[in-house]
């Protein structure tokens, strides 16, 4: 499927790989042990806030092992990487490297930052990082997916490491910035599965206690190298559904709530009590015209699907407003490729029906095919769509059947194709999707074109007029039937500051805390 795709192979294909091509998916898995506390250290912390608090969230891990995981809480708050660059901000910033330049096209040079020490006590070297890469690359975990373009790492010397791409690549930093870095004497000396039962870190917090069916609890490292967290000891809570979490807010059973329901905007929001946070997930409904084949084959019809929809009423109706439009592009705002200056086509049903008519394709019948997980807006869709004279039929599948269809290819007319911005808000991820696939929707030269220059443009401002020509490429062609970023919707309780709903699956502990605790 690619290197930037969401749904990756490899010999733990977990639940959790699924989440990243929708809203986040809520239930428990199967319940496992609880984990002891993980290595030696104080606990306590050195915010000024609360000594604990609690965060209920549908979005669970099943799983402490950070390679084997895609931008997750437990990730980022229990480990650290070489830099960190988060959604919005331009450059990346300094983590567990102080200083890095890149010597060549595909040559990047770090410098790690001294007295950095993992949650045992041992200090961070380069030998850890390397190894962290290269453990990573060799046995195939779920991260390596975003750095396969990296053809070596190597150790320059104590202080220092190289990473050398297959070709340019202007994301490796954002790419690097998803390699969690794991002590490599004591990985071998546990095995994986050792190192799981009681993982060891470098970030503001160690892992306390785990079991997959009730959270984490996390307790602040003494030792961390930055800024100790607000918040001494953390516990997220897991929940086996959107509208449990939201009744356990309600009743202040927890202090906040990460990935409640859409819904959660209309029953909560106004209370005095509560603060309900909105924002764009990083998960994209990403639907594909199938241009292989009639009746999409012509231009005129699919220009007649994408004035068919309402993407507005489907963001009202389904998400309370919450949605974030794809205002005629892929990338949509907040992500890096988005321009003001392309607009969707206004929705015209009268006008959709003219061009069906035109193209002789009156009553075309239409296969919608994706995930059950989304059949409400499949109809949602697929009403607007009959509206306009086409004759859809819905074609809703259990997960893993549409992880084949979208690998091996589809004969649908209409495909959830889905994409996940979590930890590269950049377009790059939704244009691999355009022509990916053993049985690719489009088929055309110029877009390949187009893919493969913005790839490999190292110039940030140069690279920006290439995505933007990208989207107006697609927009021209009519290759995507627009209608929204998903939302993620958080809350706190009064009292409660520092909760960042941006990120989409991913929470950031170190700056949350609770008054009067």
């Amino acid at each position: 499927m690619g290197e930037n795709s969401a749904f990756t192979s490899g010999p733990a294909f977990s639940r959790r790989r699924f989440l990243g091509t929708g809203i986040a998916l809520g239930g428990a898995v199967a319940a496992s042990g609880l984990l002891s506390a993980c290595g030696p250290g104080s606990s306590s912390g050195g915010g000024t806030g609360g000594r604990s608090l609690t965060i209920g969230t549908v979005v669970v891990d099943d799983t402490m092992n950070p390679m084997l995981e895609q931008y997750t809480t437990f990730q980022f708050n229990a480990f650290d990487t070489l830099v960190r660059q988060l959604r919005g901000a331009t450059e990346p910033a300094a983590r567990l490297a102080e200083e890095w330049t890149r010597r060549s096209d595909t040559v990047w040079r770090f410098k790690l930052r001294s007295g950095v020490t993992f949650h045992d006590g041992s200090p961070v070297t380069v030998d850890d990082v390397v190894f962290s890469f290269t453990e990573l690359l060799a046995e195939q975990y779920a991260n390596a997916t975003l750095i396969t373009g990296i053809k070596g790492v190597r150790k320059i010397d104590a202080g220092t490491l190289e990473i050398e791409t297959k070709a340019p690549d202007p994301l490796l930093l954002s790419r690097v910035g998803q390699v969690f870095v794991v002590p490599q004497a004591y990985w071998k000396a546990k095995g994986p599965d050792g190192f799981m039962a009681a993982p060891i870190g470098s970030g503001p917090f160690k892992i306390k206690s785990f079991a997959a069916d009730r959270g984490a609890e996390f307790a602040a490292y003494d030792g961390f190298y930055g800024t100790k967290p607000k918040t001494p000891e953390i516990t997220l809570k897991y929940f086996t559904d959107a509208g449990a979490l939201a009744s356990a807010l309600e009743a202040g059973q927890v202090d906040a709530a990460q990935n409640l329901g859409a819904e959660t905007i209309r029953t909560l929001k106004g209370r005095d009590d509560l603060t309900i946070h909105s924002d764009f997930s990083g998960n994209q409904n990403m639907f594909q015209l199938n241009t292989t084949k009639a009746p999409f084959d012509d231009i005129r019809v699919r220009q007649a699907a994408i004035k068919a929809i309402d993407a507005k009423a489907l963001i009202d109706a389904l998400t309370f407003g919450a949605g974030v439009l794809e205002d005629g592009q892929l990338p949509v705002k907040g992500v890096t490729g988005h321009t003001t200056s392309l607009t969707r086509p206004p929705h015209d049903l009268a006008g959709a029906r003219a061009l069906l008519k035109a193209a002789g394709a009156e009553g075309a019948e239409i296969e919608i095919f994706g995930m059950a997980l989304y059949k409400k807006l499949y109809e949602a869709i697929g009403a607007q769509l009959q509206a306009a004279g086409f004759k859809p039929k819905i074609n809703a599948v259990e997960t893993p059947v549409w992880v084949r269809s979208f690998r091996n290819g589809s004969d649908a007319d209409v495909f959830y194709r889905g994409a996940s911005y979590t930890g590269i808000f950049d377009a790059d991820r939704t244009y691999t999707h355009v022509s990916s696939s053993k049985k690719p929707f489009v088929k055309d030269a110029r877009w390949d074109g187009l893919l493969a220059d913005q790839r490999g443009e190292l110039d940030a401002a140069k690279r920006e007029e290439k995505l933007v020509a990208s989207a107006k490429h697609l927009l021209d062609q009519s290759y995507i039937l627009y209608t929204y970023g998903a939302p993620t919707v958080g809350g706190t309780r009064k009292g409660v500051s520092g909760f960042d709903n941006s990120n989409g699956l991913m929470l950031l502990l170190d700056g949350i805390t609770k008054q009067g605790a």
